[in-house]
């Protein structure tokens, strides 16, 4: 596809950038370092690319929208702008996408690699986008508009070497929202392994946490819809990759350049958070028995006094939810934790966005407050929401 003029420079389209180098890519970051992806792939992408440039000004300028009251003029004007971008936006990738479907009907074996990025980059902003608005349908469209991107990009190129660290990037933000949406979603888990991803790095921040996450969510599906038992091995081996995660992400985090030692500290802290979380989560899924009502209060207990201590919470906000949920979901006949998850969740909306955390929290406080059968945990509460038309994402 021929290259496009870049989008003329505004006032507008200059505060809009400058929001999203300064605070949108800070947020998205797991790490806000001078290599932070966002800044140094998803920028650089927006200003070769309309299209990527369209959807990164929706997503700042509906960003910048929520930081003013409902009513106020100023919020709708944003919205407006976010919405002429967004739709912009979808227009250029249509075509792109009706180009790229043509030449795979062709057979046509050579795709552009920067055809691919820009798409891809386009859907996982579009995606950011629909989440400060909660629009499930959405988001879940902009995610699976991506796969098949992405299964365009390994016909053409199936050789996993050849990912680059913008592919890496790509992929990674791919398969990681796409992870956190089938946690709720319960539908058939078919994204990618995640074994094209080196060991967590510098771009793929957590991907050890993530990959095994997927693992349990695959584990959990497959028991529901075959009926299948739990090998106990399994609990051992899922048990042993959450401690590997661990370890390589402490020695991951003494490489990185923090800007202070408290920073540096918090981000020990959160990679305590994700252990524990994730042990909750495959006990849950692997051994939902009492042997292990010990153990996961443990790491229940632990995340909350890890929280606690996180010295500034705007740095790791945006990361807190699923830990937030999944202790959440062990306070049931506890209101004094229950108190405080709930502010927790409040004081998270509040610096990173409602996004659908507001759902998450109602989820929770329904799940405290009503009677289950014994060994039912929140994955039944949540299959029957979903089944009902009701979806949340974590």
């Amino acid at each position: 596809m021929a290259s496009q003029p870049a989008h003329p420079a505004t006032p507008m389209t200059t505060e809009l950038l400058q929001h999203f180098d300064q605070n949108i890519a800070a947020r998205l970051a797991w790490v806000d370092c001078p290599s932070n992806p966002w800044r140094q792939v998803i920028i650089p992408l927006a200003l070769k690319s309309p299209m990527v440039l369209c959807t990164l000004l929706s997503l700042s300028s509906e960003d910048l929208a929520y930081r003013y009251v409902h009513d106020h003029p100023r919020r709708r004007y944003l919205q407006d702008v976010s919405m002429r971008f967004r739709n912009n936006a979808l227009t250029l990738l249509a075509e792109h996408m009706r180009s790229m479907r043509e030449r795979q009907r062709l057979q046509i074996q050579y795709i552009d690699p920067n055809e691919t990025r820009h798409a891809l980059a386009s859907t996982l902003v579009l995606y950011n986008v629909e989440l400060l608005g909660a629009e499930a349908v959405k988001w879940r469209m902009h995610l699976q508009a991506g796969r098949v991107i992405l299964q365009w990009k390994e016909q053409a190129s199936p050789d996993a070497a050849s990912l680059d660290e913008i592919d890496t990037f790509l992929f990674y933000e791919h398969y990681y929202s796409s992870v956190f949406a089938g946690l709720t979603t319960f539908r058939t888990v078919d994204e990618p392994s995640g074994d094209m991803l080196r060991h967590g790095d510098n771009i793929t921040i957590f991907s050890d946490f993530v990959r095994v996450i997927h693992r349990i969510t695959q584990i959990e599906r497959v028991r529901f819809n075959q009926g299948s038992t739990i090998d106990p091995t399994q609990v051992e081996d899922v048990k042993h990759q959450i401690e590997e995660a661990w370890k390589r992400m402490t020695q991951l985090g003494q490489t990185f350049h923090f800007r202070s030692r408290s920073a540096q500290q918090d981000f020990t802290q959160l990679i305590c958070i994700f252990y524990h979380a994730s042990l909750i989560y495959g006990y849950r899924v692997l051994a939902n028995d009492p042997s292990i009502e010990a153990q996961v209060q443990e790491s229940r207990d632990s995340i909350l006094q890890l929280l606690s201590c996180l010295s500034d919470k705007r740095t790791f906000a945006h990361d807190l939810t699923w830990p937030l949920f999944i202790a959440g979901t062990e306070c049931r006949g506890l209101p004094e934790m229950q108190a405080i998850v709930s502010q927790e969740m409040e004081t998270v909306m509040k610096i990173s966005g409602v996004l659908d955390r507001q759902k998450v929290l109602s989820f929770l406080k329904h799940y405290w407050s009503i009677d289950l059968e014994p060994n039912a945990t929140w994955i039944h509460l949540m299959r029957d929401k979903v089944q009902e038309g009701s979806m949340l994402i974590l």
